[in-house]
């Protein structure tokens, strides 16, 4: 069966799969160059078509989702289109067909065009924020944009809509229910290319959650999903699950925050307003949770009524006075030029430790609801946003009641195409796992676009005299001059294969230095246009990661977890706590396992520094002429690319 799998929110993207097994991946950033891309393009689901073999006309069903609250936006309607009939053409249970069809249909709806076109609207943040997200925004008038309806509100109970704090969560025993199963759905048809496809809108943090427990490996697990939407006061921002063979099932609402609050803390400390999570994460190092209470710790249950405003305002008045109590200087609030301050810092620093906090009570909770019910669940999946949380992540599986953890690379919103089919493929439609797995590895990560060699030397030849090209012959040969040029404190940019799924570059699209030289840290924040402060990660061969790091899960091919450094050597990527977000390499990776390889020969350390090959506020570069456009507007000394060396002329 192949079903093709479509996210029409931020993050948008295309994702093809084929009997369970991902075929391909197109996210849409990657190739209109607007980082988190919302809405989709028929460019991103032709290429994913391409890139799997497979023509409109062999899809056996379409799986649709989006962003809470956003609309299905296409460019071009008369090409991709989406309707919701009011049969299933499958004729499998669905919850809101046999119990509230009436109620479904009206619940269809979007914001996004409203936060776009309505003048009070779009001078908000976050109407701003939805502009830059919107490749067609500017463009295009509101009236000639075709949008369809997009279903938030699926199947609820009384207790999910009034809410449980985390304590009564724990003590309920998770209810496994095939009414949940089948009530997070609802029949669509896809016409694509003038071929009707049956399929199924299937929801946001369903998505989620099948995107990493389908590519855990496992077969059974416990999954949390959350990110950054809402305040928790439902099922939006995210749930609990439990995966069973097959089968996924929705055990309950969380009612976390942390997400919203976390993106809230960043913007308040002017880290941004679009995608500031990680950057704060990289500056609550740099403090002391000095703010830090245990009045903020619980859910929107726990919480609700404990303040006179929304969680996230009340937590920034608490940390702000607290600061005025304690003497801090508070002029530097939220200048991002003083990010490292220690009112900025010490905030970033307590945001974090809530954050922690919070999460790891909310997995505790749903670890003990299964055991409530008799369930013995050895295996965590997280996903959403909050899952690139690096430390919370080692957190969770240092010290948490689960006895193995998994993140998948692609745990944001671009993952959800991924999840969508799969959960349409597996839970809904019946079709069981693929064969046994050790469980706990995602299959590949190099999921998109692979250019042939033609199209490397395509893009060398557009470029003219302004490079020089050494023809090394080869991946191995690569990997070795790369190597060449790390031990002599060169800086490299390293495109090979297809491009990496999730945020993070793995390898395929990344720079990489010495770590052993601490210049390189600033060094290559000034060549990315980034923040002094932030930090860098590493890139280590799989076999030699205890060597190196400890406290955190081994393997970690995602740069999901984070370490604590055991060695000296290597302080440009060891970050002011004595921590790294690791990765860990093996032969999967290629050519970059091959050139970290040759480098661990000349200079006996395992270890080399790995960032994403992009510019400031661009999408990881994607394709071949892409490369060569940011190498020649950055000081990195070299590109290996398609068997060539490349250098400036």
């Amino acid at each position: 069966m192949i079903v093709l799998g479509l996210h029409f929110g931020h993050d948008a993207a295309a994702a093809v799969v084929r009997d369970g097994v991902i075929a391909s991946y197109v996210l849409r950033e990657r190739h209109t160059r607007v980082k988190h891309a919302a809405t989709l393009d028929v460019a991103t689901v032709r290429r994913a078509l391409d890139v799997a073999g497979i023509p409109a006309s062999d899809l056996d069903a379409v799986a649709v989702c989006s962003t809470q609250n956003v609309e299905l936006i296409v460019d071009d309607p008369a090409a991709l289109s989406v309707a919701y009939p009011a049969t299933d053409d499958f004729g499998r249970p669905c919850t809101l067909l046999e119990e509230e069809l009436d109620a479904a249909a009206r619940r269809g709806g979007g914001t996004l065009l409203d936060f776009l076109y309505d003048p009070d609207l779009a001078a908000t943040w976050l109407g701003r924020s939805y502009a830059r997200l919107y490749p067609e925004y500017g463009s295009v008038e509101r009236a000639d944009i075709s949008a369809t309806p997009w279903i938030d509100d699926f199947t609820t109970t009384p207790q999910w809509d009034e809410g449980r704090g985390l304590a009564e969560l724990a003590a309920a025993p998770a209810r496994v229910e095939e009414r949940f199963r089948f009530g997070f759905h609802l029949p669509v048809r896809v016409t694509l290319a003038g071929v009707a496809i049956p399929g199924y809108a299937v929801h946001h943090h369903l998505a989620h959650a099948g995107s990493v427990y389908y590519g855990s490996g496992f077969r059974q697990a416990a999954v949390l999903t959350h990110d950054g939407y809402a305040e928790g006061e439902s099922y939006h921002s995210g749930m609990y699950y439990l995966g069973r063979e097959q089968a996924l099932y929705p055990l309950s609402p969380h009612h976390l925050g942390l997400g919203g609050l976390y993106d809230r803390v960043g913007a308040a400390l002017g880290l941004g307003v679009v995608g500031p999570a990680g950057k704060l994460m990289g500056l609550a190092a740099y403090g002391r949770p000095r703010f830090h209470s245990s009045r903020f710790v619980g859910n929107h249950a726990d919480l609700r009524g404990r303040f006179p405003a929304d969680i996230a305002t009340a937590w920034l008045r608490h940390c702000r006075r607290e600061a005025e109590r304690m003497g801090y200087d508070l002029t530097p609030y939220g200048n991002p030029e003083q990010a490292t301050a220690p009112i900025n810092a010490d905030i970033a620093a307590s945001t974090q430790k809530l954050f922690e906090e919070v999460r790891m009570e909310a997995v505790r909770a749903l670890h003990a609801s299964l055991g409530a019910a008799g369930m013995d669940v050895p295996a965590l999946c997280l996903s959403g946003g909050t899952a690139l949380n690096c430390p919370s992540n080692s957190h969770i599986a240092q010290q948490g009641p689960f006895r193995r953890v998994f993140v998948e690379p692609a745990c944001d919103d671009g993952g959800i195409a991924i999840g969508a089919a799969l959960a349409v493929h597996h839970s809904i439609l019946g079709n069981p796992l693929p064969e046994p797995s050790d469980g706990g590895r995602f299959p590949s990560p190099y999921l998109g676009c692979a250019p042939t060699h033609g199209d490397v030397e395509r893009a060398v030849a557009a470029v003219g005299d302004r490079i020089h090209v050494e023809d090394l012959g080869g991946v191995d040969q690569m990997a070795e001059r790369a190597a060449d040029d790390l031990a002599a404190n060169l800086v490299v940019a390293w495109f090979e294969g297809g491009s990496e799924a999730g945020p993070r570059a793995l390898g395929h699209r990344s720079i990489m230095a010495d770590p052993r030289d601490a210049g390189n840290w600033p060094r290559v924040n000034r060549i990315k246009s980034r923040e002094h402060w932030r930090p860098f990660a590493p890139a280590v061969l799989a076999e030699h990661a205890a060597e190196w790091f400890r406290d955190t899960p081994l393997p970690s091919p995602y740069m999901l977890f984070n370490a604590t450094v055991r060695r000296t050597e290597i302080p440009a990527v060891t970050h002011v706590d004595g921590t790294a977000r690791i990765q860990t390499v093996d032969a999967s990776s290629g050519g970059y396992h091959a050139a970290i390889s040759a480098f661990h020969r000349r200079t006996g350390v395992p270890v080399v520094m790995n960032t994403s090959l992009n510019g400031p506020g661009e999408p990881i570069v994607e394709l071949p002429e892409e490369a060569l456009d940011l190498f020649l507007k950055t000081e990195l000394d070299a590109l290996y690319m398609g068997g060539l060396r490349i250098t400036r002329a």
